[in-house]
This record gives C-alpha cells, structure tokens and sequence, in this order.
C-alpha cells in the first residue's frame, strides 16, 4: 500500500474518454468506449475506480466527446445515484468538449476548477495494475512533474504512452487544444524546456502497463490482471465439479457436474456450464454467458449474453455481446509453422507480437455447426458465418459468409445385411 495517506486527498484522476475510440479497436469500439472494455473480470474503469478508492482518491473527470452523454450515462448506471445533476455520476463528473478540436478556453476554465493540487491524467483505453498504480504515484509525487514514455527510449522526447502525472501549475498553459495525455505533456515538455527545467520520466521497462491500441492487446492485460483476482464461489457448483486455483464464480451461476475449471479465471452473475466443460486459465465471462457440454476455452475474454455450444473451442481470442456459436464452432490460436500472428487491422497486415491468438468477434455475431475461424482472423457486428465454412481472412459487419455445396445423386440400393 502506498504511505502517502495526507496527500492522497490532493489527486483527481482525469480520463479522455473519447480520445481513445481509435479505429484499430474495432469491432470492439463500435457499441462501447474502451474503458468499458472487459479484462480480467472487471471493465477497465471498474479497474481504475476500486485501486483508487483503496488509497482514498474518489475524484474521477471524465472527458468525453459531445453527443456521447447518454451512452456514456448509461455504460455507467452501475455508479449513479439519485437526483444527481447531469453532470455527475457517483464520484465522476463529466466533461463534454469537442474531440476534434481539443479542450477550449471555456471548457479549460470550467474543469480547472475542479482540479486539486495534483492530477492523474489517463487516456480511456490504458489499464494497469494496483501495483504500477502505487509505484507511479509515488513517483509522481516524489517529482511533483511526471510523465511515462514507451519503451523504445527514442521517442523519450515525443510523447507519453497514455498516462502522466503533473502539479497544478504545470497545467495553466498545457491544457489548450488537447486531446489526450500526449498533447497535454508536450506542451509541458515545451515551456519547461524554456526555464531550463526537465519533466521527469518513467521509463516503461518490465512494468504491468498496457495501452491498448489493437484488440489483441487486451489478452496482454488480460494474463496478468487474472492473476489479482479474488477466489470467490458464489453460484451453485454441482458435485463432480473440479476447481483448481483462483477461480471467482458470480451469482446466479450454475456450474454442472463434470465441468473441469483450472484458475485463475472469473465467471460473472447468471451463468451457466457445462455439464463437462474445461475452462482453463485466462477465461473470463461476462453476464449471462452459456457455455455448453464438452467445451474448452482458454485465455479467452466472452461478453455477456454470449451462448458457446457443445464440442466447441475457443482460445486466445475475445468474443463480443450476445453472439451465438453452434456445435463444434473451432478458433484456431496457433500457426502450423509456430511463428507469430498476423491480423489484418484496416488496410495494414500487422504482428500481433503473440505467438497465440484466436479470434476478434464482434457483437452479434452467429456461426451454424462446424465452423472454422484461423488464428487472427477478425469478424464485425452482426455477422454470421453459414455450415462448414472456413474463416481464413476478416468478415466485416453486417456480412453473411457461406459454403455453396455441390450436392452429388445416385442410385442407392444397400445390401441387406445379415441378422
């Protein structure tokens, strides 16, 4: 725990919420912002919330773009209260400005009176764990002026990675036309620069940070987080059941005889598996998920609503809402030559950086019996994908994929067979 109780009262943690709505996210963007992102059990903000109010810092700004209000009101229903002003949700108040323009001069004016002595300032799609969290802002307060950079040590004087720490002062003249953490530390980095003084960094080297910028990036933080999780059984488990290690079950889950679960791994409310399924470590469900008999999944991150059936595998890929797999629906995570995986994000063919990786599936979608997906591959909302078919390259949204048969006929007399 970090020993620094009488300043703690002295931070507010301030998220550009719009900032990260990057197009390399999608599908997953498309029906919520990324700090509603599902990791580990938690969505990144729930994440960002309890390591805070563990220290005793409750003041969250979240800046959002305009027109996002509802959305965003609602994606947060969890926090409200009663007859609180538009501007407030529990301990958040929002922010609207205008993304493509970057804060204004009345905006900068309305949210510099909310700000305390120190800030934390956070891109929407950045998670870490309680331990970063507690070493940067022990870093931060020891500098009083703070910024993280990635971790090629040449862009050390370009731009921070999505998080930064700054005293009040440093603020008065950053905050002008920003749009994320980056814009507001150059500007910083710049008029330090003139009075010949230095912002501090901290390097990124081996530290339990993620900026997410690309889908797969999720399973990074993911393999991590899992590991913090508290073991929890608060659903129904049938005798036959075997559990090993960290496992948390929600409530309302029904956990059918049979079913093999190797932790760390979380389960959310109303659930239900198995009979006889292995769900290995690295899983996480959201609510309401179903995953039928004799399924295996692993490493893998499923949103609520979504119903996995018998005979299928999933590993190293990330499922969206209310998606529907049939029978024997397969994710391929590996390639044949053992070498890392590629996704196509746009028009770029990328490195994953991982040697697994299954599939991106977005909300919606449906696959008949008998489907295929090879590793990388991402498929958008509202998909489906017929009988039999093979994925091997992206399905965008909106778009039914199918196998056309030739069906052969003949005459057909069998033998009789002796009794």
């Amino acid at each position: 725990m970090v020993q620094l109780k009488e300043k703690l009262t002295d931070i507010t943690i301030v998220i550009f919420v719009s900032s990260a709505k990057k197009q390399t996210l999608t599908p997953l963007i498309e029906n919520k912002l990324p700090i509603f992102f599902l990791v580990a059990g938690k969505r990144i903000i729930d994440w960002l919330y309890s390591m805070a109010a563990k220290i005793g810092i409750e003041k969250f700004i979240l800046l959002y773009e305009k027109g996002e209000l509802a959305a965003l009101r609602e994606q947060l229903s969890n926090y409200q209260e009663i007859s609180e002003p538009i501007d407030k949700i529990g301990n958040f108040t929002l922010f609207a400005y205008e993304s493509s323009e970057g804060l204004s001069n009345n905006e900068i004016t309305a949210l510099q009176d909310q700000l305390t002595k120190y800030s934390l300032w956070i891109d929407g799609n950045v998670i870490f764990s309680e331990r970063f969290f507690h070493e940067f802002l022990q870093a931060g307060l020891k500098a009083e002026k703070l910024f993280l950079i990635k971790q090629n040590e040449k862009e050390i004087n370009e731009e921070s990675a999505g998080i930064g720490f700054l005293e009040r002062q440093y603020l008065d003249y950053a905050l002008m036309g920003a749009k994320t953490v980056s814009d507001i530390f150059k500007r910083v980095r710049e008029e330090i620069s003139k009075e010949s003084k230095i912002t501090t960094p901290y390097v990124v080297k081996e530290t339990e940070f993620w900026q997410i910028n690309y889908p797969w990036e999720l399973l990074d933080a993911n393999q991590t987080l899992i590991t913090y999780i508290e073991k929890k059984l608060e659903g129904k488990v049938e005798k036959g059941v075997t559990i090993i290690g960290k496992v948390a079950i929600g409530k309302g889950t029904r956990v059918r005889a049979g079913s093999y679960l190797e932790g760390p791994l979380t389960i959310g409310e109303d659930c239900d598996i198995g009979p006889n399924c292995y769900l290995r470590k690295g899983v996480v469900l959201g609510r309401k998920v179903r995953v039928g008999n004799a399924c295996e999944l692993k490493n893998t991150i499923v949103e609520e609503g979504t119903h996995i059936a018998h005979l299928s595998y999933v590993g190293d890929s990330i499922i969206g809402a209310n998606c529907n797999f049939g029978a024997g629906t397969i994710t391929g995570n590996l390639r044949l030559d053992n070498q890392t995986v590629k996704s196509k994000v746009g028009t770029m063919v990328l490195s994953t950086g991982r040697r697994k990786v299954g599939a991106i599936i977005g909300d919606n979608v449906k696959t008949a019996i008998n489907v295929y997906f090879m590793p990388g591959v991402i498929v958008g909302n509202n998909a489906a994908i017929g009988t039999s078919a093979i994925i091997t390259r992206n399905v965008p949204a909106q778009t039914f994929v199918f196998v056309e048969q030739q069906l052969q006929t003949r005459a057909w007399k069998p033998k009789k067979t002796k009794k």
